[in-house]
């Protein structure tokens, strides 16, 4: 199921909804003019369980995590940290991104893609991180009328998309026009200007803080807006309909700037490497070898790493699968008799665990299992805890038939990330295989809590406890225990929706 089916149905829900003050509530009294974390919590969650299962929410272990890096970096400097923001991004054309509430913050691919330097991409982050510290969302929501919040559902697709140039914000788009109130839900998503400017102080802060050069927000911002001059008649970016965007404020953030100062900040390689393989996996396989060979051709005498990636990439999604390995073999670290480097320009390069998993990829693709095992193995003991090489050595365990190894593995993962509910996931399936039917349906059901997914957790302990031919007593005992609790904490997020009116 994806947002699309219920965006008619759903998009003239808030059009009866009054605008909000078009200024901030008291900040000296944030409790009486916003909502309680547990309400934040609850929205967010319910619109991240279809954000989560559209088409368009990219999960990719290695961009997301960088994105997520990049975000943690933030938070650590913040006068006030908020560890639980959760960083995602959407695949999409268009060059947004967005806060909701409850602490998550999406980027587009195109956005990224659009960025000229990571403190460009930095800058956007906290900007929106900003949004979310000071509880911009929550603050308009409190705002409206909450008897009139027929469906939560429907702010969820209202927000999202209203923030996107893809077709299925058009629908929504549509469908709102067509009612004589679409300009006051329009008004109830936008930022108003009061935020807007709380939002560049606090991002500027932010950055300088954290390392970042202060001028890649306002150079990606003030590119934006001469990019929609110069582009008029292609319509306005996503980022600045959603974002108002005035000389006034790009003048502001250049007085912030004369007294914060300039700073040499170079690119991380993860950047590089993320931009490269959002172009890889940007268009046709055709298209997209295309790009990477041309841009390699034009390299004379360096080339940079990352494109060599993008087009292993681009070979692999096209099965040029001798190919791809040809092109990683150039860029790949081999074992020296005293250490892992490869000389590439007379530099040693260490290994990168994203070229290693493309590596094991790659073999694998070839049914050459053996090879792309020993390949994410090595790549492990050097980054025992990235996800991209641990979920694909996972998989490959369950596909040759080796749960029982991948279950011990599983076991100490989960131990050092208990929130990954990937992790869960591939454990169920490993349960599955042991014919461990509560095991099976509580780790699914661990999965689902830590997806935002209360109810669908409640219903899947329902399913494990049920299983008593043959059960081993500790785990239905362990499985009645959690399921008493988790009943627990979806009763009150019931009563949480309840004090919203949201039915």
């Amino acid at each position: 199921m994806t947002l699309r089916p219920l965006i008619a149905c759903l998009a003239l829900a808030l059009v009866a909804m009054p605008a909000p003050a078009q200024r901030l509530p008291d900040l000296g009294d944030v409790s009486s003019g916003s909502l309680s974390e547990q309400q934040e919590r609850t929205i967010g969650n319910r619109i991240m369980r279809d954000v989560r299962i559209d088409p368009a929410y990219l999960d990719d272990p290695e961009i997301s995590d960088y994105v997520s890096s990049l975000g943690a970096r933030l938070l650590s400097v913040a006068d006030t940290p908020r560890p639980d923001i959760d960083y995602f991004v959407v695949q999409d054309d268009s060059i947004n991104a967005f806060a909701l509430v409850g602490g998550h913050i999406g980027v587009h691919t195109a956005l990224i893609m659009l960025t000229q330097s990571e403190s460009e991409l930095a800058g956007v982050l906290a900007h929106e991180t900003a949004h979310v510290l000071q509880k911009h969302q929550a603050r308009m929501i409190h705002g409206a009328s909450r008897s009139q919040w027929t469906s939560l559902a429907a702010l969820a697709l209202a927000i999202l998309a209203s923030r996107s140039n893809s077709s299925q914000g058009g629908q929504i788009t549509e469908a709102a026009v067509a009612s004589a109130g679409a300009l006051s839900m329009q008004n109830q998503i936008d930022y108003t200007r009061e935020h807007e400017r709380e939002a560049d102080r606090v991002g500027l802060t932010l950055l300088d803080r954290a390392g970042f050069d202060p001028r890649g927000m306002e150079a990606f911002f003030e590119r934006l807006l001469r990019s929609n001059r110069v582009n008029e008649l292609k319509g306005m970016p996503s980022y600045l309909r959603t974002h108002p965007l005035t000389t006034e404020r790009i003048a502001d953030m250049q007085d912030r700037l004369q007294a914060v100062g300039a700073k040499m900040v170079p690119d991380s390689f993860d950047y590089r490497l993320a931009r490269a393989k959002l172009r890889a996996m940007s268009g046709s396989p055709s298209e997209a070898v295309t790009l990477f060979r041309t841009a390699l051709e034009d390299q004379s005498v360096l080339r940079p790493r990352e494109d060599v990636y993008g087009l292993a990439y681009a070979q692999r999604r096209a099965r040029d699968l001798d190919g791809a390995w040809k092109t990683l073999e150039t860029i790949r670290s081999r074992p020296a008799a005293d250490a892992k480097s490869l000389p590439v320009f007379g530099v040693a390069v260490p290994p990168h665990p994203a070229i290693e998993l493309l590596a094991g990829q790659v073999k694998a693709d070839m049914h050459k299992e053996d090879e792309a095992e020993a390949i994410y193995r090595a790549a492990l003991r050097d980054a025992p805890h990235n996800r991209g090489l641990a979920y694909a050595y996972i998989d490959l365990l369950l596909r040759t038939g080796r749960a029982g190894v991948a279950l011990s593995d599983l076991e100490e993962r989960i131990r050092y990330t208990p929130e990954d509910w990937r992790m869960y996931e591939l454990q169920s399936r490993a349960f599955e295989a042991v014919k461990r039917p509560i095991a099976q349906h509580r780790a699914q059901a661990e999965a689902y809590f830590r997806r935002g997914n209360l109810a669908a957790a409640v219903d899947q302990l329902e399913i494990a406890v049920k299983q008593t031919r043959g059960s081993d007593f500790y785990e239905l005992s362990i499985a009645e225990s959690r399921l008493r609790d988790l009943r627990s904490q979806l009763e009150i997020e019931k009563a949480a929706e309840k004090a919203l009116k949201i039915s």
